[in-house]
């Protein structure tokens, strides 16, 4: 199996040939012709080309050209296949190319798998979308869906489910449209107002038991996220038991 990152110079031309797992070829220098299923065109930098597992494809190549290759991205199902071929890179994605290209021989595979998963959100990776595909994000609900009451950072939480804290920011924000700090507090205000309804313990009681400092920033973030207190909340369902 081929590395995960490789750096390479095409020359001339090739025979038709397919591999058994995804490849994107970015150009990082100099131009050449890549024909993909009978689809060519001329790269250069600012440009990418995906090919999907099993496609033909071959090159032209008249002039110097480096060219930075990704084999069988860990986050691109290979039995899907792209929509496009070739596609332009954002600014994001360019600026991103001479990171990749450092971890050429890199021995940590971790990092090098959470450096290629970002590209999940730089480039037009086939892939599954819906949340449950996505084991790291569940992994990390159920973290916080199970011990909301602890003081998580960022930091630990991403650490945990084996991401990079910017990248968790990113699955949490595309999927649920919030950052993982926003879900916590969420469920923590869900939990209090399940306490408020369902005993006569005091507010510094149920903050303590939800993970948040104390009474008033209880009341503070009940009246931010709810617009009323939970003074309120709890009167209200106190009489519509009666």
């Amino acid at each position: 199996m081929r590395d995960l990152i490789e750096v390479i110079t095409y020359q001339d031309t090739a025979h038709a040939h397919a591999h058994h797992h995804t490849q994107i070829v970015l150009p990082l220098s100099g131009r050449l012709v890549l024909d993909v299923d009978n689809q060519q065109q001329a790269v250069e930098f600012g440009q990418a080309c995906l090919i999907s597992t099993h496609l033909a494809h071959t090159h032209l190549a008249r002039e110097n050209n480096q060219c930075l290759v990704l084999n069988a991205l860990p986050i691109w199902d290979h039995q899907l296949e792209s929509a496009s071929v070739f596609v332009k890179l954002s600014d994001q994605a360019q600026a991103y190319l001479p990171f990749l290209s450092s971890l050429i021989g890199e021995t940590n595979l971790l990092k090098t798998h959470q450096a290629l998963n970002l590209l999940e959100h730089l480039l037009p990776i086939p892939q599954e979308k819906i949340v449950q595909a996505d084991a790291r994000l569940a992994k990390a609900k159920q973290r916080l869906d199970h011990a909301f009451q602890e003081s998580w950072s960022l930091a630990e939480l991403a650490s945990e489910v084996h991401l990079s804290p910017s990248q968790l920011s990113v699955l949490f924000k595309r999927h649920l449209g919030m950052t993982p700090k926003q879900y916590l507090q969420q469920r923590r205000l869900t939990e209090a107002k399940r306490w408020l309804t369902s005993s006569n313990r005091s507010l510094d009681y149920i903050a303590q038991k939800v993970g948040i400092n104390d009474a008033s920033s209880l009341v503070r973030l009940f009246t931010k996220h709810f617009n009323t207190t939970p003074g309120h909340i709890r009167k209200s369902h106190q009489d519509e038991k009666h």
